[in-house]
């Protein structure tokens, strides 16, 4: 703005000098307008007698007014004149005017600029610095006032004397500690030099006397109220009715992990140990329970009496993990949460990573101090009901795992439970009590061989049994427990070594033959009633050999029966191998009608008869009951000799045509010979 000042003036100034001078020249060129000589010769004109001075300055004035009036005379003159110097002297003071009325625009312009923005560098006058430096000064002094007068913050003296018992008294020492944590949270963020004033200092050390007597107050009743509780829970029943009544001290639980870390981590420690003790209690008597339960339970249903405990430990830890998130504020970081410490309601998007495992890893830790000794106690309950139940290994498991399985459906979308870990550590431990008891059974099959080598007879070898046992109260147990993928894998195990153990077995007084025969039968029955395709490979081996130990035991114990008659047309066989027709074989002695005759006579029916009782009472000394395979035996040996009769019957009728010659038996005697000696036995 001074700049144009200057401006307007300097060229004021040049339009005046202008003006003058174009008078100047006007003058001179006047008619009327004395010359320059006439006015040096008026201006050196002097009387002699005129010494006052007085006088002649008069008498130089009334000189110039006549100059003035004369010169005025000669502007106006001019002026009248077409053409000439007055036109351009009223044309250069028409420039004039309207360079100064667009100055006088242009400045009312920055005036506008300046009042609309103060603070730009060409408006920071002194007034205005002034000015805004009194408008700061006075919010300063202002916010500085409300601090130090804050409304609640008036009574600080009597703020631990408010009673906590009431729920009035509640709100208003919750109210007092809001405003006092305000107070000392605004002065943190206020600036350092706020601090060198004596009236803030002196509030400040109040506000810390005042935080120190009311979390003193607040500590000392919740630690009544914890220790009060925790004794009257460990004469009741209902252990859990603290909770209610601890709920509406959440607020100071966070005013004190705020203002007061020492008296917080005094309180956590106070109710972990008076609660874990309880709940110790109470879990141990739950186990107590379980364990006589137990022993008046069927085996069937070893699994109940420990659903029951693991239902109260469930349901237990929850509510406590819920409890203990409202009351100790685990999952909030209350110093870096918000000015008002607030729980936070984002969404899990926008949660922060860090925040969550560490609110995770101090709900972990809080829970595992509460319960120290949960998991070694359902541990020793699930090892009981294994000594309880010869598949009581498996009876806990399948229990423990529907826990887990079902802790973990529901938690898929919210908030991990503690309690699912903690039955997680049981699972494994049931799971490895489930191997322990598979091994231990893989570990008892050769004991089981020499355990049948004791016997008149060996028959089915027990473990074959036990499978049977093993696999129909395994499909039961987890029926509904997706616990699939073990069972294939026991199964698969046992079987093998089954299948190993049958292979190598032997017994002093049964034929190897027939021991392979029963087992494997047996075994393949079992592993076709199972329908699990893991077990198609071993259920084929088993088929295959129990096929070849029938065919092996038939070979070698019927032989052939009717023998001499067998080897008299082996002999045909051969004659007729060299070269000779078969209807000129009787012609030759060794093999003539005659010497038939005399072998056919060696085997009459009776005889024939008498020699297959003593095969079935041999294969029935043989087989045992339980293997079920004696019809099986004595059919594949009908088949056996119904073939041999026939294929000697073909024999004769090609070599010996007309000779009327005849088995002494024929296909239907032989069925019904085998049907009648069945009977008899």
């Amino acid at each position: 703005m001074k700049f144009e000042e200057s401006l307007v003036a300097k060229e004021w100034e040049s339009g005046r000098e202008a003006a003058c001078g174009d008078v100047s020249q006007w003058s001179a060129g006047g008619e009327a307008t004395p010359s320059d000589a006439a006015l040096g010769a008026l201006l050196e004109d002097a009387e002699p007698s005129d010494d006052d001075a007085e006088r002649r300055v008069r008498r130089l004035g009334s000189r110039l007014a006549r100059l003035d009036a004369l010169n005025v005379g000669g502007m106006l003159a001019a002026a009248t004149e077409s053409g000439g110097a007055g036109a351009a002297l009223a044309a250069r003071l028409e420039d004039g005017l309207g360079a100064g009325a667009a100055l006088s625009q242009r400045l009312r312009r920055y005036e506008a600029l300046a009042r609309a923005a103060p603070a730009a560098p060409h408006a920071r006058t002194d007034a205005a610095r002034a000015d805004a430096n009194a408008r700061a000064l006075l919010a300063e002094l202002g916010d500085l006032y409300r601090w130090l007068d804050a409304a609640p913050l008036r009574d600080l003296d009597s703020l631990a004397e408010v009673s906590l018992t009431s729920a009035d008294g509640r709100a208003r020492a919750l109210a007092a500690g809001e405003a006092l944590r305000a107070a000392l949270r605004a002065e943190a963020a206020a600036p350092a030099a706020r601090r060198r004033l004596s009236a803030v200092r002196e509030r400040l050390r109040r506000l810390a006397r005042a935080k120190d007597q009311l979390a003193a107050a607040l500590a000392r009743h919740l630690n009544n109220a914890l220790i009060h509780l925790g004794n009257e829970a460990a004469h009741e029943a209902r252990p859990h009715r603290h909770h209610p009544e601890l709920l509406p001290y959440a607020p100071f639980m966070r005013w004190l992990k705020d203002m007061d870390d020492k008296s917080f981590d005094a309180l956590a420690k106070v109710y972990v140990s008076t609660w874990s003790r309880v709940y110790e209690r109470e879990v141990r008597a739950a186990v107590e329970t379980a364990r006589t339960a137990l022993a008046a339970a069927p085996p069937d249903r070893a699994d109940e009496p420990l659903d029951n405990v693991l239902s109260l430990v469930e349901n237990l830890c929850n509510a406590e993990q819920d409890f203990c998130a409202q009351f100790f504020f685990l999952d909030v970081d209350v110093k870096g949460d918000g000015s008002d410490g607030e729980r936070s309601e984002r969404s899990e998007g926008e949660r922060n990573e860090a925040g969550r495992a560490r609110a995770g890893t101090e709900t972990r830790r809080f829970m595992s101090e509460l319960f120290p000794a949960l998991e070694s106690d359902l541990v020793a309950l699930v090892a009981h009901v294994e000594r309880h139940d010869p598949y009581g290994a498996m009876r806990a498991l399948a229990c423990v795992g529907r826990r887990v399985l079902g802790a973990g459906e529901a938690a898929a979308g919210g908030e991990a439970r503690w309690a699912r870990a903690a039955l997680a550590g049981v699972a494994v431990a049931a799971k490895r009590g489930a191997d322990r008891s598979v091994a231990e059974r893989l570990a008892a099959l050769p004991d089981a061989v020499k355990q049948a080598a004791k016997k008149p007879k060996c028959g089915v070898l027990s473990f074959v049994g036990e499978l049977e046992r093993l696999s129909a109260a395994c499909e039961a147990i987890f029926a509904a427990s997706g616990r699939r993928a073990d069972l294939d894998r026991w199964y698969v195990s046992l079987a093998g070594a089954m299948v190993q153990t049958i292979r190598h077995a032997t017994h002093p007084r049964t034929p190897r033959a027939v021991l392979h025969m029963e087992n494997f039968h047996r075994l393949h029955a079992a592993l076709c009633a199972l329908r699990v395709p893991a077990l198609d490979a071993l259920r084929r081996e088993c088929r295959a050999r129990y096929s070849d130990a029938l065919r092996a035991y038939v070979t070698q114990y019927f032989g052939r029966p009717l023998e001499k008659l067998t080897q008299f047309f082996e002999g045909v066989a051969e004659a007729v191998a060299q070269g000779v027709r078969e209807d000129e074989v009787c012609y030759r002695a060794a093999f003539s009608k005659h010497e038939l005759r005399r072998v056919l006579a060696l085997y009459p029916a009776p005889e024939v008869r008498k020699s297959l009782h003593r095969l079935y009472r041999t294969v029935e000394k043989h087989l045992s009951e339980e293997g079920g395979l004696l019809q099986v035996v004595w059919r594949a040996m009908q088949e056996e000799f119904i073939a041999q009769h026939v294929a000697l019957q073909a024999r004769i009728a090609a070599c010996y045509p007309a000779a009327g010659l005849a088995l002494p038996l024929t296909t239907q005697h032989i069925l019904d010979a085998f049907s009648d000696i069945a009977r008899e036995h």
